[in-house]
Parts: C-alpha cells; sequence; structure tokens
C-alpha cells in the first residue's frame, strides 16, 4: 500500500509575548517581506535548538532583553511564511526591566495594550483586507492574528 506524501515543514519559529505593566513589546521591521509591520521578537530555531531556549535567544537578540523567569507556553499557531509552511510556537514572558535595544532586523519598537493593538492591527477587517491585497502578507496577518487570540484567552485564563 502506498504511503500518503508527507506534507514538508519548513520551519519552527518562535514568537514572545514579552509583557510589562500590562503590556506587550511590537517591534517594527526593517527587512523582509514583512518590512514596516508591527511583529512581537522571535525568529526561527537553530539545528538542535529547543524552541524554549529559541524564544529566549531571538529575544535578547532583537531586544536586548531577557525574561525575569522562564518563558510559558501560549500556543502554536500554523503559518504561511516566506514561501514556506512552517509553525509558530508562541511564548510569554513578564520583562519587568530593561531598555529595549534592537537589532538591525528592526527600526522601532514600542509597548501596547495587547487586545487594543490585536483590534487595531488584526481585527477581522483588516486581515480580510490584507488577504484580498496580497495573499501572502495576507495569510501571515490571519496567523498573527490567531497568535493574539491564543494569547488573549491565555490570559484571560490567568485572570489578567
Amino acid at each position: 500500500m502506498e504511503e500518503a506524501p508527507k506534507p514538508k515543514l519548513y520551519g519552527i519559529g518562535t514568537s514572545v509575548y514579552a509583557q510589562r505593566d500590562g503590556q506587550i513589546l511590537v517591534l517594527k521591521r526593517a527587512v523582509g517581506a514583512a518590512a514596516g509591520s508591527w511583529y512581537t521578537p522571535g525568529g526561527v530555531l537553530d539545528p538542535g535548538e529547543t524552541p524554549e531556549v529559541c524564544a529566549v535567544r531571538e529575544l535578547k537578540e532583537e531586544t536586548g532583553l531577557s525574561p525575569a523567569g522562564n518563558v510559558e507556553l501560549v500556543g502554536v499557531i500554523p503559518m504561511f511564511v516566506y514561501g514556506h509552511d512552517s509553525f509558530l510556537i508562541h511564548y510569554a514572558c513578564d520583562c519587568p526591566t530593561g531598555e529595549v535595544v534592537l537589532s538591525h532586523e528592526h527600526s522601532a519598537s514600542r509597548w501596547v495594550e495587547p487586545r487594543a493593538y490585536r483590534e487595531k492591527y488584526f481585527s477581522e477587517a483588516r486581515v480580510r483586507e490584507l488577504e484580498a491585497a496580497h495573499a501572502q502578507l495576507g495569510a501571515m496577518a490571519r496567523s498573527v492574528q490567531q497568535g493574539f487570540d491564543a494569547y488573549i484567552a491565555w490570559l484571560d485564563r490567568r485572570g489578567a
């Protein structure tokens, strides 16, 4: 009996909801297909690296910040990014101190209230608009929207 073809997985990445005073850190992308867009810190796992280590490393590389404790798993979101299917593993952590120092990948940072940010930039209407205008960016926006929804549900379960 012939086996069904297995889907190719080109990457596993992480995203970090760095929290401070009820807000999360977002970064403005300076390079790549999403240049000019605001996203949470994160990136792709290095060979042999665990997702947790990747999340902490990417947070440090992109912002200069380190978590005050462990990163906590929020969820796993399928994502189509840079032409490939992948998974984005979302984490949250507290970063109560430290100044943000951006890497070359970003041009700005800001702390935002997550629910208001999600509604302004990843509302259903905004995501549909992006999907209609540019399929790849729309697909990325849809995944980010799902990630924010998982994060907000995680916050609600914690009573935050």
